[in-house]
């Protein structure tokens, strides 16, 4: 978040050292967030990972689920009076978030296999519908999605029934189409019951599979329902998986979180050192389990950045991080190089920066430094994002590998995360008051939002806005929460430029045109 120098608005007596404004580079990321979200339906564009049946690391579902998530927490922390300016393209993701090619790998992947159930001796009877039990990998997400859109906007869209339908409709095989409706609360029952019924150790991924990091986005989803229905399932269901885990035991010897746990084997599949697993678990998990997330997350990060260039850092993989950590708890030198020959294929970098992010660790600026610098950062159409990038080393030994999940979303989610940002988004919601006073919920016109706050002291909306045509655009602004019966006064840049009485309805509607930059201070008596 970048501040403006302490200065006060000419006309309007504003102090704006203490006003949100986005910089030029996280515009970027929510533009090109926005340019995905408009992308044709079935067109995937910078989004295609290596693995064609979306079973992998950088499958759609998890950037349509970071998208939504960086949208949230920008619409929180630093855009907290324009819902226009990100909840279209939050919906627009839900929308894709339901499309066939999203989910359609649970048909196969629901039949299991020995790799993840080793007693098996032949596959299951596989199913179509994606949400109805397991998979919580897609179901958590879609879940934790829906539920952070009615707490940041107020509506309840998404809990009418079949709000949340899949479509199975395959042209020429099959017995015919199959529909499958939820709303956001069915969604929820299916997921809370697994949990019960897996001892509170959570919902499977693949089957017979149970991942700590997936499980924390629907404990998140949780949350998020209660605030809508006043319930305390996220309460009952923090505290049971806590204690689940605590006797289970959730990190291995490395300290890090174990991987994943075969139910019916009653074993553990683990990956020490694992960077990505612990950053992913970190950033979600600090939502409800801040305490142990701020103990634990440091001491596995300990010299897991290795320097670069100007500052930069980058990550270590697993295996000379091993060795970092045995020298340092040895006492001896550890700054050692990386190995040559390890080829990158996990979205470490993105998942560790999102949990720098989580955590205001220090060592986020030398990340994103390093991406900037390495990760070939490219603007297309007003977005911001960093392409694919198969390679891992360049050839003095930085790390450039990029994937789609990172390069998309993940490190537009750490530029426009706040230290313990998730978490104050789950632990300190918005209320009814704030649903209720003026700010910007509709807008015509080419432009990007760089401040949306109202200031309750001197009862002023400001709005900085931002024209994407040279010529400039004619905007249309809808303003809701507006007092009734009360006179106002429109600044442009500290002229006051109109004035007007406030209906009774609560709304103003107010055309203007907008050149370059310009900041709006709309003002009740």
């Amino acid at each position: 978040m970048s501040l403006d120098a302490p200065t006060r608005d000419a006309g309007v007596g504003v102090d704006l050292s203490g006003v949100p404004q986005l910089d030029d580079l996280q515009l970027g990321h929510l533009r090109h967030f926005e340019n995905l979200s408009l992308l044709p339906d079935g067109e995937w564009r910078h989004m295609g990972g290596i693995d064609p049946g979306q079973e992998a690391m950088d499958a759609y579902r998890y950037q349509l689920a970071y998208l939504a998530y960086s949208l949230g927490l920008a619409h929180y922390h630093h855009l907290p009076a324009a819902p226009a300016a990100v909840k279209p393209a939050f919906e627009r993701i839900v929308a894709k978030m339901l499309r066939r090619e999203v989910w359609a790998y649970w048909k196969e992947t629901s039949r299991s296999g020995p790799f993840l159930d080793p007693d098996l001796t032949e596959l299951r009877e596989g199913w179509t519908d994606p949400v109805a039990r397991e998979n919580i990998m897609y179901s958590g997400h879609l879940y934790a999605m829906t539920s952070m859109h009615a707490a940041l906007f107020d509506d309840d869209r998404y809990d009418e029934e079949g709000a949340l339908t899949f479509e199975w409709r395959p042209m020429f095989y099959g017995m015919g189409p199959q529909t499958y409706r939820y709303s956001r609360s069915s969604l929820g029952e299916a997921i809370h019951w697994q949990l019960v019924e897996n001892g509170y150790l959570g919902v499977a991924c693949e089957p017979n599979c149970i991942f700590i990091v997936c499980n924390q986005f629907p404990l998140i989803g949780f949350r998020f329902e209660d605030l809508r229905k006043g319930t305390t399932c996220a309460d009952e269901a923090t505290e049971s998986y806590r204690a689940a885990w605590e006797r289970k035991g959730m990190f291995d010897e490395s300290g890090f979180p174990i991987q994943w746990w075969r139910m019916r084997q009653d074993t553990f599949m683990l990956n020490p050192y694992d960077l990505a697993n612990a950053g992913w678990t970190a950033s979600a998990m600090n939502t409800w389990n801040r305490d142990v997330v701020r103990e634990v997350f440091p001491r596995m990060l300990r010299g897991a950045l290795r320097k670069g260039p100007a500052g930069t850092l980058m990550p270590y993989s697993a295996e000379v991080l091993a060795k970092v950590q045995a020298a340092l708890d040895a006492g001896e030198p550890a700054d050692l190089p990386d190995n040559p020959e390890y080829r990158w294929a996990l979205s470490t970098f993105g998942y560790l920066a999102t949990g720098l992010s989580e955590l205001g660790d220090e060592r986020l600026p030398g990340l994103l430094a390093h991406a900037d610098r390495f990760m070939h950062p490219t603007w297309e159409n007003g977005g911001l994002y960093y392409p694919r990038n198969d390679a891992s080393w360049d050839a003095d030994g930085n790390m450039v590998y990029m994937d789609p999940l990172t390069g998309n979303s993940m490190l537009g989610y750490a530029w426009l995360n706040v230290s313990d940002g998730l978490w104050a988004l789950y632990n300190k919601p918005w209320q009814a008051d704030n649903f209720a006073e003026p700010r910007l919920t509709g807008m015509e016109g080419a432009l990007d939002v760089r401040r949306a706050f109202y200031d309750r002291d001197s009862r002023t909306l400001l709005l900085g806005l931002r024209s994407r045509e040279a010529a400039g655009v004619d905007a249309r602004l809808h303003v809701t929460g507006v007092p009734g019966g009360r006179d106002w006064t429109l600044y442009r840049d500290g002229a006051a430029i109109r004035t007007g009485t406030a209906d009774t309805e609560g709304t103003l509607r107010i055309a203007l045109p907008v050149e370059g930059e310009t900041t709006l201070a709309l003002r009740w008596q």
